[in-house]
């Protein structure tokens, strides 16, 4: 859901005076799993199954079939993979349409999907998480109730391959790039970019011969000229306002 419609998995509080009264019960978040494999959507539906805040509305394997559940039953939540086994992005035009007709709808990828450029294509498009098919299933499912909170999830695994395989070289783009009243600087760009292709704080302080320290500095002012709360959500925002 967007910030419109955030689903509360909190938790239910009784309001003063109501004691006595039983809370009002939790919604449960309606799912629709859209994958190739039918391995997959079996493992998805046997996760799902034990929590009682989740329901499995359907399941599809092709973009077809995903409109006709989703128009039927539309859903809180679409988890999807972006090629769905035909290597040409299918899932991306699908998530873009489930979007424009489904207000409020959130959308998972779950992929093994490699391709830059298709990826790049997903996270431009906005969908609100992205996650690798080899992740564990805590992990899945943990991003799963994120995204119904309102917030998103973008793990460093799809990280780094949504923005590059190669670190780029420093004569490939300016030292200095602009963000809305920001700047960034030549060095913040650098630990960008490291971020971009999943390198740890040691790894980029080795890489650029600076103290974790001054990383983890570094780090911090990306994040505040970014505006967000998380070191995984640099990259997905640096790659959606085009930085990266």
């Amino acid at each position: 859901m967007t910030t419109d419609a955030v689903l509360d998995i909190r938790p239910a509080v009784l309001e003063p005076g109501a004691a006595g009264r039983p809370p009002a019960p939790r919604r449960t978040a309606r799912i629709l799993v859209v994958d190739a494999e039918g391995i997959v959507r079996f493992g998805l539906r046997q996760l799902f199954a034990p929590d009682p805040h989740l329901a499995l509305i359907g399941e599809a394997a092709t973009p077809r079939d995903a409109l006709v559940v989703a128009d039927r039953c539309p859903p809180d939540l679409v988890i999807l993979d972006v090629d769905l086994g035909r290597g040409d992005g299918a899932g991306v035009d699908l998530a873009r349409t489930l979007l424009e007709r489904h207000r409020g709808v959130r959308i998972l990828v779950l992929t093994g999907c490699r391709d830059r450029e298709i990826m790049l294509r997903a996270v431009r498009l906005g969908v609100h998480g992205y996650v690798r098919k080899g992740a564990d299933t805590a992990d899945i499912l943990r991003a799963v109730h994120t995204l119904l909170r309102g917030e998103s999830v973008f793990d460093s695994g799809s990280g780094a391959g949504v923005v590059s395989p190669d670190v780029p070289r420093d004569d490939d783009r300016p030292p200095v790039r602009g963000l809305g009243s920001a700047m960034l600087t030549e060095r913040e760009n650098q630990v960008l970019r490291l971020l971009a292709v999943g390198m740890s704080n040691r790894e980029i302080g080795r890489r650029l011969v600076i103290s974790e320290a001054t990383v983890k500095f570094h780090v911090r002012n990306l994040r505040d000229k970014l505006d967000v709360r998380r070191r995984t959500e640099i990259v997905y925002t640096a790659t959606r306002q085009g930085i990266v």
